[in-house]
């Protein structure tokens, strides 16, 4: 039985790689807003940390859908610590907790951890890729560790750059460039390269689709779990998700992608991913791609990769045991408003399966809604 902690600033956390991290207040309300999400991706059994819920929520939730997952008793014996993510500030949350030691990754185990995290892996996942497939995708980003390094690259892209720090999180360390703009974003340039001494950079893409592979390694073995098709807000960060069958949802992928090349890197990826991380990583994890708009190719199969927990793996559980087979709909992270209060129920279920309305699958009173709705 796990012990869940939804902790949607962890990778900010790995940025600052201390125990005791403060997030900023709107990564601190989203948490709290969505300590209830491990109800419906955990396993019947599991707890979850909350500060709080609402018992009549949960009395519905039980009887629509009998997840059979319960708050937190304060009692973490045969529990095992099932993070968001790990970082030294999600491990202290678990010390906190009354878990010992020996049970929580060492101090050797998170740094090495932190190292995969860092966006420089996934270049290296992608040019691996490269030279396994026999067709062209997106070059790989590449690593910089100066003012001159950045200014070089992005005048040798004129549709535009993106760049990247390191470790970030949902559209934060972001910043769009191009030859026109550079020469006002030096001061932004240096404090990137300050704060993590180098930024990944990329061209900038025209996008089609945002997706994701997802896989979860054990015992050093990858598998693949199966697919997320995401949307992102302007500034890069997630705003939700498509609700449908993995079937429906391959479609969706293919009608950008030929389906062979969806196939190959499918079948590559799980290889590459235990080589580079099968040894030091253990849980679910994401490998965000887009399919996009060039003329040489048209797949970026390594935007990054999410070593942790993410709301793709989240969607794809939430369908698979709480929706009606076949239903679409979509999955979205809005704020609540005094006309839309969190909490909602305007939903029909039937033998544990929502059918169609709306559910909100944060309790009453959060800042944050996490609405399933079908069509």
């Amino acid at each position: 039985m796990k012990l869940h902690l939804f902790y949607p600033e962890n990778d900010l956390a790995l940025a600052r790689d201390i125990a005791r991290y403060t997030a900023p207040p709107a990564a601190v309300s989203l948490r709290r807003s969505g300590a209830t999400l491990p109800i419906w991706y955990g396993e019947a059994g599991d707890s979850f940390i909350s500060h709080g819920v609402n018992a009549e929520w949960l009395r519905s939730i039980e009887s629509m859908f009998a997840p059979g997952i319960s708050p937190f008793n304060h009692q973490p014996a045969d529990l095992q610590p099932a993070p968001w993510g790990w970082s030294k500030a999600s491990r202290q949350i678990f010390s906190d907790q009354g878990f010992p030691a020996s049970v929580l990754p060492s101090d050797s185990g998170l740094a090495s951890l932190r190292q995969l995290s860092h966006r420089r892996t996934a270049a290296k996942v992608a040019e691996k890729l490269a030279s396994a497939l026999p067709f062209n995708i997106a070059p790989p980003a590449v690593e910089l560790n100066t003012e001159d390094d950045i200014r070089k690259f992005v005048m040798s892209q004129e549709n535009g750059t993106v760049v990247k720090l390191p470790w970030s999180s949902s559209g934060r360390g972001l910043v769009a460039t191009d030859p026109r703009t550079i020469n006002t974003q030096g001061g932004m340039f240096r404090g990137m390269l300050n704060r993590q001494a180098s930024v990944m950079a990329e061209p900038r893409y025209t996008k089609l689709l945002d997706f994701a592979m997802l896989f979860t390694i054990e015992g050093g073995h990858c598998r693949f779990d199966g697919l997320s098709v995401f949307t992102n807000t302007q500034l890069g960060s997630y705003a939700g998700n498509t609700l449908a069958t993995q079937e429906e949802l391959e479609q969706i992928v293919c009608s950008h992608i030929e389906h062979t090349q969806f196939a190959a890197v499918k079948d590559c990826l799980p290889g590459i991913l235990e080589k580079i991380a099968g040894g030091i990583y253990e849980g679910p994890l994401g490998v965000d791609m887009m399919a996009v708009d060039a003329a040489a190719y048209t797949l970026v199969p390594v935007v990054e990769i999410n070593f942790r927990m993410t709301m793709g793996h989240l969607c794809r559980r939430f369908y698979n045991r709480f929706v009606e087979p076949g239903a679409k709909g979509t999955f979205r992270v809005l704020p609540t408003r005094a006309d839309s209060p969190s909490g909602r129920i305007d939903a029909h279920a039937f033998n544990g399966r929502l059918c169609d309305g709306t559910l909100d699958l944060a309790q009453p009173g959060c800042d944050f809604s996490f609405l399933a709705e079908l069509k």
